[in-house]
């Protein structure tokens, strides 16, 4: 079974992907995953390890182990939370709120509550 298939999206993301707007790949260095899952799971080690060899423009990551990882390698990235914060500024979301507390609340997505207050003053919606 592949991890995430019931998750909310995972329909989208396939869909997306047999249309071709998403390309799976694998790193090809395996000892550099290899190492990297000494500290990460399986997923953020290979996302680390290809946006490294592909010297990838950027890395979307959200646990704080694997952005750690990324620091280390000189990787940019972001996260949904990044993604949503531009898709706000860009005017492709109204509510920042309504998104974020849809992520809490039907994908058990876990936001620290101060990050949540911050991002939201920031955008204006506090």
């Amino acid at each position: 079974m592949i991890e995430g298939r019931n998750r909310p999206g995972a329909l989208e993301v396939e869909r997306a992907r047999e249309a071709g707007w998403i390309e799976v790949q694998s790193p090809q260095n395996r000892d550099l995953v290899k190492s990297l899952q000494r500290d990460l799971d399986q997923g953020e080690a290979e996302a680390n390890a290809l946006a490294v060899e592909r010297k990838a423009a950027v890395v979307f990551l959200d646990e704080t182990d694997a952005r750690r990882v990324a620091d280390i390698y000189g990787l940019h990235k972001t996260g949904v939370i990044g993604v949503l914060i531009r898709a706000k500024r860009e005017g492709r979301i109204s509510s920042l709120k309504d998104e974020l507390d849809r992520l809490r609340e039907n994908a058990g997505f876990w936001i620290d509550d101060r990050l949540y207050e911050q991002v939201l003053k920031e955008a204006g919606e506090v």
